[in-house]
């Protein structure tokens, strides 16, 4: 998760600036539901949230190399050296394998 989307839905923006001042409201009906808003307020966990551990191989690849201050060029080296060696691969199947010992005809 990005910081701005953590920033923008944090807790913070859910509580009402001035609850306590909604208690003094006069009315039984009015009292049982701010007590509701309270209670449900109360209840909703403060401060910043963690960061969210990577799960999976590709997500915790993505925190080590390519997220936030890791940020850094070894991705594009292992695309590199990936190519490569899948290239290689498929050449020496199709056609380095056959010629081993043997003259090229």
């Amino acid at each position: 998760m990005s910081a701005i989307f953590r920033r923008a839905y944090t807790t913070k923006t859910l509580i009402p600036p001035n609850v306590a001042a909604a208690t003094k409201l006069s009315g039984s009906a009015k009292d049982a539901q701010i007590s509701q808003l309270v209670s449900f307020y109360k209840k909703l966990p403060k401060g910043t949230v963690e960061a969210a551990k990577p799960v999976g191989p590709f997500a915790r690849y993505k925190a080590a190399y390519i997220d936030g201050e890791n940020a850094s060029v070894t991705p594009l080296l292992h695309l590199i050296f990936g190519v490569f060696a899948i290239g290689y691969t498929i050449d020496y199947q199709f056609h380095l394998k056959h010629h081993k010992n043997v003259e090229h005809h």
